[in-house]
């Protein structure tokens, strides 16, 4: 079992992009309103942090169905632990216990809800925009008959209308706000050269993504679709990304306990949180492989409601989970989540580009079938059933998470990636950087950025130690855009600018 690491004054706990909140204050602290923010306001301060902390727990979301925890409350509890590392007070940590024992409790397990397969467990489920939709087409009797899916964004406003045109045949037009098909002349017989099923997958597209799948439990002769229009529902389903989101900043307050003898009396409060910890990670067992050639991913199980459901998942999601496997090895020494990390790292590697010093490495892993593409007749995915080529340079927000995934093996003390960190530090300074106060998106220095995406530059900033113009130009950017603060990961990026002033 390796050394646990203590923390330096430059040790990590980091973040991502998004919102959430759920209610109440660090006690004894004054909290300030947005209304506060002028500028002149030093975004290094316990006043612009308290600012921003306002503003995110005014959100008040109550769990993580639109991604509020994942995207908002983990950069949160990442920003309150850096608080505390930067001024040393330790109501920081009370109000990280106290959101904690809240976020603990909004688990599916907790809420007794569960995910698109019946499962319940010690994570946090996601639906809305991060899954597909159902539209469930019925016979005239009441029995299930076509089930149409929609894995674009926003599924719950995708519609399926049935127009029965004889005993036969039957027009099905497919509507949401980004595609609408009107298949005509259908059959539900799967002989039928115009075979429902059949007709809705050929009117796929990666961009169109409709499919369909036969409910029947046989295919009897004389059956016919009920002539309605139906509305599709949202699918459920368990991230690992977002679980390992959750969980890092928990394995980071665990190990800053164990770390630091005078936050002893907090000890019983960290073994049981080691507990939850575990069950939550287990629950991903199966999401994560390592090949025989020693390559770690996350794939979605083939068949779960979400996009590219079978594939490998991008980067960055995989991160996620992976920097709290770092986190365990170094609390419990089991070799199992050694073994994913050094797989999650080696398939790293295998896309990072070295440009002059500089690394810069695309979205999704160069191995994968999304970088690749795939056909049909490839039987990759089910939601997704085909693919072009996607080959997009990672954009600076997801690659904080990246970040992080990198810091926990290097201070978990699994391998030294100094030369690593240095490279990346470089790619921020010699390629992100585009102006004295603005920034590309994307890491090969390409694309225009937004306001939004420029101030989560602040999360490279776990990255300082190697390279102090970042947090200078991080400065910059925030003053250029004149940050009002309004979610979570606005509160990580002004606890970073505490933490290295």
């Amino acid at each position: 079992m390796p050394a646990t690491a203590t923390f330096s004054r430059r040790a990590l706990f980091a973040g991502g992009a998004g919102a959430f909140a759920l209610t109440l204050t660090g006690p004894g602290r004054a909290m300030a309103t947005t209304s506060d923010l002028t500028e002149d306001l030093d975004y290094s301060s316990p006043e612009a942090f308290a600012v921003a902390e306002q503003a995110y727990l005014d959100l008040a979301a109550e769990n993580n169905e639109a991604g509020g925890f994942a995207w908002g409350e983990s950069y949160y509890l990442n920003a309150l632990l850096l608080m505390y590392r930067a001024h040393g007070d330790p109501q920081y940590l009370d109000q990280f216990e106290d959101r904690l024992d809240q976020v603990l409790a909004s688990t599916d397990a907790a809420r007794g809800v569960s995910d698109y397969s019946g499962r319940s467990g010690p994570c946090w489920r996601a639906g809305g925009n991060y899954t597909a939709g159902h539209g469930e087409l019925l016979l005239t009797g009441g029995a299930p008959g076509i089930q149409v899916r929609w894995a674009g964004a926003t599924s719950g406003d995708a519609t399926a209308t049935v127009t029965r045109i004889d005993a036969d045949t039957f027009d099905l037009e497919l509507y949401h706000p980004s595609s609408s098909i009107t298949l005509t002349s259908l059959s539900l017989d799967p002989a039928s050269q115009s075979y429902v099923v059949d007709a809705v997958t050929e009117a796929y597209t990666p961009w169109q993504r409709w499919t369909a799948i036969d409910h029947r439990a046989e295919h009897a002769s004389g059956e016919e679709l009920a002539e309605t229009a139906v509305a599709f529902e949202s699918q459920f389903y368990a991230f690992a990304v977002h679980t390992g989101m959750m969980v890092l900043p928990m394995c980071r307050y665990i190990r800053l306990v164990g770390s630091t003898p005078e936050l002893s009396g907090r000890t019983a409060k960290a073994t049981r949180l080691m507990r939850a910890v575990r069950e939550s990670m287990r629950y991903h067992r199966d999401d994560v492989h390592v090949d025989e050639d020693g390559l770690g991913d996350f794939r979605a199980p083939l068949g779960a409601p979400v996009p590219f459901d079978g594939a490998i998942q991008p980067l960055n999601q995989s991160h996620g989970l992976g920097a709290a496997f770092a986190e365990m090895y170094a609390l419990t020494g089991n070799q199992r989540y050694l073994t994913k990390v050094n797989g999650l790292l080696k398939s790293l590697r295998l896309s990072l580009e070295n440009h002059d010093g500089a690394y810069q490495w695309p979205y999704w892993p160069v191995h994968s079938e999304m970088f690749q593409g795939y056909e049909i007749e490839d039987e990759v995915s089910s939601y997704t059933p085909s693919f072009t080529p996607h080959t997009q340079w990672e954009d600076i927000s997801h690659a904080a998470i990246t970040l992080e995934f990198i810091q926990s093996v290097h201070e978990c003390g699994i391998a030294d990636m100094s030369a690593d960190r240095e490279r990346f530090a470089a790619t921020f300074t010699d390629t992100v950087i585009r102006s004295e106060d603005s920034l590309w998106y994307r890491v090969d220095g390409a694309t225009d950025t937004t306001p939004a995406t420029a101030v989560q530059s602040a999360r490279w900033l776990m990255l300082d130690d190697i390279e102090p113009a970042i947090r200078e130009q991080v400065l910059r950017v925030f003053r250029a855009e004149a940050l009002e603060p309004s979610q979570g990961s606005h509160t990580l990026g002004i606890a970073y600018l505490n933490y290295t002033a």
